[in-house]
């Protein structure tokens, strides 16, 4: 698979509300970030956002920027954990779409 050579995204910003705890902050920066290898060309940043959408509900929204190409997911989940890795999921699949 051809890649642009970087193992990680090296510009990865986490926005997050205050009723995330900081391990799902650093959770959902190590995930995004680790999707440098993937992406077909440069990867510019990554922004994520993490919210409570509801008292029961996490909603996880991130924006890739590939070489000027907006790569975007989002998720709910009733744990951040589970939002991250779904947004993740989506993204990784995304990316490996544009190998093609």
């Amino acid at each position: 698979m051809k890649h642009a050579g970087a193992t990680e995204i090296a510009n990865v910003v986490i926005d997050a509300d205050d009723q995330t705890p900081q391990d799902a902050r650093q959770y959902a920066h190590d995930k995004i970030a680790s999707l440098g290898r993937f992406a077909p060309e440069q990867t510019a940043y990554a922004h994520v956002r993490v919210s409570h959408s509801s008292p029961r509900t996490v909603a996880v929204h991130a924006n890739l920027d590939v070489n000027g190409t907006s790569v975007v997911a989002q998720a709910e989940a009733g744990t951040a954990t589970e939002a991250i890795d779904a947004v993740r999921d989506h993204l990784h699949r995304q990316l490996l779409k544009m190998h093609n």
